[in-house]
Parts: C-alpha cells; sequence; structure tokens
C-alpha cells in the first residue's frame, strides 16, 4: 500500500520531469510546502525503495516502478479535470485543485466517466492523459525560449504544479490567453496579458512552464 506522501512526492516528481526533464529538491519543497530537508529525507526512502534515482549534477528522476505508479494517479488526476472542467464548468486552477481531492475515486468509476467523456486524450492543460489512445501534444515552444518583444498564445500548461496554476490563476492568464514577452528582470519576467495588456511579472519556474505558439500582435 503506498501512501498518500509517497503518491504526493512520485507526482511532483513527475509534474517537474515534464517541465524540466528532472526534480531539483527545492523544487519539490516548493511544491509541497515542506523543508528542504524534508524532501530529502523521503527522497532518501524512495530510492531505497527503488522508485527513484538521484541524477548527478540534476536532481532525481523516477524509475520504471516509480513511474508506473505516478502515471496511475496523474491518469485519474487528468481525467476527473476533464470532467470537472468540462461538464462542471470549473477554471483551471479550481479543476486542479478538486481533482487533488478526488484521486482516490475508485478505478472504475473513474474508467467509467473516462469513456462517457469520450476517451480524451489531453487534460484541460493541454497535458497527455497517461494511457490515452492518439493523445499527442500540442506544437509548442517554452515561452521560457521565446523572443522578447513578440506576442504568444498559450496552448499548454506543463506540469500543472500547484505553484504554477496559482500565479497563472492571479494574473488571468490561462489556455488560449495571448502574451507578449516584454522583457527578462534577473530571474523573473516582464509581460503583458490579454487584450488590456496588463503587465505582470512571473519567475522562471512559471515561463518554463508555459508552452505557446507566436501570434501576429493586437495593434
Amino acid at each position: 500500500m503506498i501512501s498518500g506522501i509517497v503518491e504526493d512526492y512520485l507526482t511532483t516528481i513527475y509534474r517537474l520531469e515534464e517541465i524540466y526533464g528532472y526534480a531539483k529538491t527545492t523544487h519539490i519543497a516548493k511544491e509541497l510546502n515542506v523543508k528542504p530537508a524534508t524532501v530529502t529525507k523521503v527522497i532518501n526512502k524512495l530510492v531505497n525503495k527503488g522508485l527513484v534515482v538521484r541524477v548527478k549534477y540534476r536532481g532525481m528522476k523516477l524509475t520504471k516502478e516509480g513511474r508506473v505508479i505516478a502515471e496511475r494517479i496523474i491518469r485519474k488526476h487528468r481525467i476527473l479535470e476533464v470532467f470537472l472542467s468540462d461538464f462542471l464548468g470549473f477554471n483551471l486552477y479550481e479543476s486542479h485543485r478538486l481533482a487533488h481531492q478526488l484521486e482516490h475515486t475508485p478505478d472504475i468509476l473513474v474508467e467509467r466517466i473516462y469513456e462517457k467523456l469520450g476517451r480524451p486524450s489531453l487534460c484541460p492543460h493541454g497535458n497527455l492523459i497517461p494511457g490515452a489512445e492518439d493523445g499527442e501534444l500540442p506544437k509548442a515552444i517554452s515561452l521560457w525560449e521565446a523572443a522578447e518583444g513578440k506576442c504568444y498564445k498559450v496552448l499548454r500548461i506543463a506540469g500543472e504544479l500547484n505553484y504554477v496554476l496559482s500565479k497563472l490563476n492571479d494574473v488571468g492568464i490561462g489556455i488560449g490567453t495571448v502574451i507578449k514577452l516584454l522583457m527578462a528582470r534577473g530571474t523573473y519576467y516582464e509581460l503583458s496579458v490579454g487584450p488590456d495588456k496588463a503587465k505582470v511579472m512571473l519567475d522562471d519556474l512559471v515561463l518554463r512552464s508555459l508552452y505557446v505558439k507566436e501570434v501576429k500582435c493586437a495593434g
């Protein structure tokens, strides 16, 4: 039996791998709102259980066994997000938060919901639902790689980290939002958002999570 704490760590590492390709202790601590020392202790246990491996100079990655567990939980989570978003009208942040609370819904019920939804391949944030057939990510680049002074439309929010979704919800950025990358200020980036061109500052982690395509800037 896998504990809720272990599930949270494995799914957090999975989400960070979607963004960076690996997970750092500091990012795990930030997402789970715990101290780095606590993360180190739990990771040591997960390494001993064969669920996580350390990558020198980078961070942590899931083993095959760890990924199987994480994908089972992420699959349920993203199916429930589609249901909460498409059928009940919750926004991107709310659907994510509520889906986390419902992750222990029996598999048979979630799979029945999946069938009723038409077997979707993507969640509302544009990420693949593990195990879905014919799933394909939208063609996009990370906003972190984008050019200053150009406009981009958000197609995907990789990882769906709580920290990132909360920030995006606060500044009104979601799937389909058009943003303009103005300039970098250290580890923060200034953007203008939507037709009102409201200026916001977002950090590196948020920009790396946003996948976009270039569009023509409005006049």
